[in-house]
């Protein structure tokens, strides 16, 4: 292959250095499809390198498309074929907004559109040297154990490190209590799937998280909404729309709750607690920002010890969402009862993830990280809070901490019109009815104080009042 060149100076390996320029050749039709390889003996010997390399850029070759490895035969160009979804201009905002259309859009918007309400983070606020660290451990402390199936319940260090963190909330488990499973979503469907059936009724939050009315529409499953206050559920509300239907279970966002950003009060939680018991509901209460919340405010499960309450949380928010680690506690037959629907479903989690949760929490930086977060959204919240009251908006109400705000416009009845509005301006704006069981129109909106000081954002609310 003399279209390559072969240098001992770069940055790049000799095997990354033939690989990229390969793919560059196909790429560029420079080499035609179907056609045959050089041989790794032909190629080692013109560029004078070991055909233990050139063989090694082979398969890296073969595994990414670019190759064809036919035996006795050699290597064969295969140009791959690449399927992109290509969204044209406005396309991503003009989608009709449903329960899934924030999710749609974190994935198929363009990257010069301003996700303002989306539940990203700017990419240099976490920390990617968390990952990096507990990569860089777990290949050092890798053995033979990886190649084979993990603990169903899930890696026991992490489990036992998550004992203690509990412990500090007030919640007293032991780890056979503890299952871990793929990201949240994953606990609250085994939860669904083990615990209700088709047609049961369950309270939610109004408004609430959008894809967990998605997960209960799926299964059959009817959500009754609870109308969400600063402080937590209102329960006289609650109370009455249980007497009504008889609910089999509740699912709630106790501390930063999302849309809204406001926490459940401790005289809230206690009242809640007690209908529970009065009614017969069990409770699922979902924690996933837990980290985000500088102060130790007593979560249901504290108060209840999980005898009625599953407790989850997870590390997509605050460490990396591609891990998907999440866990749940409970009683520790309901857990049981979980880890063998999780079995059924998927064997077991992935050790490769846990594991990496697990170093890059105790190599010692996670605090530190957690601390510049909270630190840098409680400045981000309160200067988007001013702001927002400034152009004459309503806040919920002021968050104890989060990246979420949930706004309204004194003056527009429907957040549908700033949706639209701002999708001209370039900007992504959830309107409310998202983050509603039944996609009923409301002035609310959600905005993420990461984005809120965004010179774009700003003139844009700034502007509503014309």
């Amino acid at each position: 292959m003399a279209l390559i060149s072969i240098s001992g100076s770069s940055g790049l390996s000799l095997v990354e250095q033939i690989v990229g320029q390969m793919r560059l050749l196909i790429d560029n039709g420079v080499v035609r499809d179907g056609s045959r390889a050089s041989s790794i003996r032909a190629f080692a010997r013109d560029h004078r390198i070991s055909a233990h390399t050139v063989a090694e850029a082979y398969e890296r070759l073969v595994a990414q498309g670019y190759f064809l490895s036919r035996p006795r035969s050699g290597f064969f160009i295969s140009k791959p074929l690449v399927y992109a979804q290509h969204v044209s201009a406005g396309q991503d905002a003009a989608m009709e907004p449903d329960h899934l259309w924030q999710l749609r859009t974190h994935f198929t918007s363009r990257h010069d559109r301003l996700g303002a309400s989306s539940g990203r983070m700017p990419p240099d606020w976490l920390d990617i040297d968390l990952i990096k660290s507990g990569m860089k451990s777990l290949a050092a402390k890798a053995d033979s154990s990886l190649a084979q199936y993990g603990d169903p319940y899930g890696y026991a260090p992490l489990r036992g490190l998550l004992q203690t963190r509990l412990l500090g909330l007030g919640i007293h488990v032991q780890p056979e209590q503890i299952l871990l499973t793929n990201g949240a979503t994953q606990a609250a469907d085994l939860i669904m799937r083990s615990f209700l059936k088709r047609g049961d009724h369950v309270l939610v939050d109004d408004p609430g998280y959008f894809n967990l009315f998605s997960n209960l529409h799926q299964h059959g499953i009817r959500p009754i909404p609870v109308p969400r206050k600063p402080d937590g559920p209102d329960l006289e509300q609650l109370d009455a729309l249980a007497r009504e239907h008889r609910p089999a279970m509740m699912f709630l966002q106790s501390m930063l709750h999302a849309p809204t950003g406001s926490s459940i009060s401790p005289a809230n939680a206690h009242c809640l607690l007690k209908l529970a018991e009065q009614h017969d509901f069990r409770i699922v209460e979902n924690d996933v920002y837990c980290d985000m919340l500088g102060l130790t405010l007593p979560r249901l499960a504290t108060l209840d010890q999980l005898a009625r309450v599953f407790y989850i949380g997870s590390f997509s928010k605050t460490l990396s969402s591609a891990t998907r680690v999440g866990f749940v506690a409970g009683a520790a037959q309901a857990v049981g009862e979980l880890c063998n629907r999780k079995m059924v479903a998927s064997i077991t989690g992935s050790q490769v993830d846990e594991r990496l949760v697990y170093h890059a929490l105790t190599e010692g930086q996670y605090r530190r990280s957690i601390e510049r977060l909270r630190y840098r959204l409680a400045s981000a919240s309160q200067l988007a809070c001013d702001m927002l009251e400034a152009e004459d908006f309503e806040l919920f109400c002021r968050p104890l901490g989060g990246k979420f705000v949930w706004a309204r416009h004194r003056r527009i009845d429907d957040s549908e019109e700033i949706w639209k509005r701002a999708s001209q301006a370039g900007i992504l704006i959830a309107p409310g009815k998202v983050f509603r069981n039944n996609l009923q129109a409301t002035p609310w909106f959600r905005l993420n104080v990461a984005y809120c000081m965004e010179p774009t954002l700003h003139r844009f609310l700034a502007g509503l009042h014309a």
